[in-house]
C-alpha cells in the first residue's frame, strides 16, 4: 500500500516520539514548557516552568537551543539578570527555595521541520552542582500550510498532547519520593 507524503511523515513524527518516550528514564524533563508546541518557520514565546525538586536553592537556570530552534530574546525574570545568544539563554543572580517554582520566558524561532527537537535545560545549585533536564518540544507544520497538512497538525499536535501528559506523569512519580 502506497502512503501519501503526509501520512509517512506523521508515521515518522510518530516513530521518533515513541523512541523518546520509550528511551525517556524516570528523570526526563521536569522543566515544563507553555505552549509545548511552536510551528516551524514561525515564532513563538514560550514559558518554561522550572520547579526547584532539590534540597538547596537554585541559583540559575539555562536553556540550550537544539538546531532547527533559534532564540530571539530571553525575557526578564523579576530578581534575576538574563544573557542570551541564539543558541543559548542563562537567567542568574536570583534564588530560588526548594520546592518553590519559577517561570522563565523566552521568544523562539523554528526552522526545523516539524516533529520533537529536545531543549536542554540545567538548573545550578551552589558549589557548581548542576541538573539536566531535556525539555521536549513540538515543531508543528507552517500556519500558513497546505489545506494536506491538516492531518498532519492534528497528529503532531496530539503527539505535544501525549508528551505533556507523559512529562506530568514522570513529574508526579519524581515527587512522590523525596528528593535528597
Amino acid at each position: 500500500m502506497r502512503c501519501s507524503g503526509w501520512s509517512s511523515r506523521a508515521i515518522s513524527v510518530c516513530s521518533a516520539v515513541a523512541a523518546t518516550l520509550a528511551t525517556a528514564g524516570t528523570a526526563s524533563a521536569h522543566v515544563i514548557p507553555t505552549p509545548n508546541f511552536i510551528p516551524s518557520k514561525g515564532t513563538e514565546r514560550i514559558s518554561f516552568s522550572g520547579p526547584n525538586e532539590r534540597e538547596r536553592t537554585m541559583t540559575g537556570f539555562t536553556l540550550i537551543a537544539p538546531a532547527g530552534l533559534e532564540i530571539e530574546h530571553a525575557h526578564p525574570v523579576a530578581g534575576w539578570t538574563e544573557q542570551w545568544s541564539a543558541s543559548k539563554a542563562t537567567w542568574t543572580g536570583g534564588s530560588l527555595a526548594p520546592a518553590a517554582n519559577v517561570t522563565f520566558g523566552l521568544t523562539m524561532k523554528a526552522t526545523a521541520k516539524p516533529g520533537i527537537v529536545l531543549v536542554q535545560t540545567e538548573q545550578s545549585y551552589p558549589g557548581g552542582g548542576i541538573v539536566t533536564w531535556p525539555v521536549p518540544l513540538t515543531i508543528v507544520p507552517p500556519e500558513k500550510s497546505p489545506s494536506q497538512n491538516l492531518a498532519l497538525a492534528g497528529v503532531v499536535g496530539l503527539i505535544g498532547v501525549l508528551t505533556v501528559v507523559a512529562i506530568g506523569m514522570l513529574a508526579w512519580r519524581r515527587r512522590s519520593f523525596p528528593a535528597k
